[in-house]
């Protein structure tokens, strides 16, 4: 009761297709990882602007241009009641309560923008969460997703 060698073949001819299928989707894991991670961190950024803006709605200050709530005790820079686009609005908002976060954000361009993981050398640096602040009365902040790079 052995097998042929004829079987033998047949069995790791079916096992070299299947790792052929398979392998592929798992080569990708790192950029699914960090796309994960950017939704993951787009919804909290959405989180924190919406309680700074219902803060900023009962404080009276969501129609000013440039205004300031305080909340738990950190004071968070607003840009029509959303936090502002910068390390005293919008970075102080995501990170209250937080101690250990490790800050890699940095401001380009008026907005904050945050990223997942190291940077890599040599990479595109295509894979980040832009958060652009308020630009008017009832107009909420924008969050720009870009993965082509991670």
């Amino acid at each position: 009761m052995g097998f042929t060698l004829v079987e033998l073949v047949a069995v790791l001819v079916i096992l070299g297709i299947l790792a052929a299928v398979a392998i592929p989707k798992f080569v990708n894991i790192r950029r699914d990882a960090h796309i994960a991670s950017l939704n993951a961190l787009g919804g909290a950024l959405n989180s924190a602007a919406s309680l700074v803006y219902n803060k900023a709605i009962v404080s009276g200050v969501h129609e000013q241009a440039s205004a300031s709530i305080s909340a738990e005790g950190i004071t968070i820079d607003t840009v029509y009641g959303y936090p502002a686009g910068t390390a005293t609005g919008i970075l102080l908002a995501f990170k209250a309560g937080i101690d250990d976060w490790d800050d890699r954000a940095s401001t380009i361009s008026g907005a904050w923008v945050f990223w997942p993981g190291v940077m890599d050398v040599g990479t595109s640096g295509e894979c980040y969460i832009r958060y652009r602040q308020s630009t008017g009365i009832g107009s909420p902040p924008v969050l720009d997703f870009v993965t082509t790079g991670c």
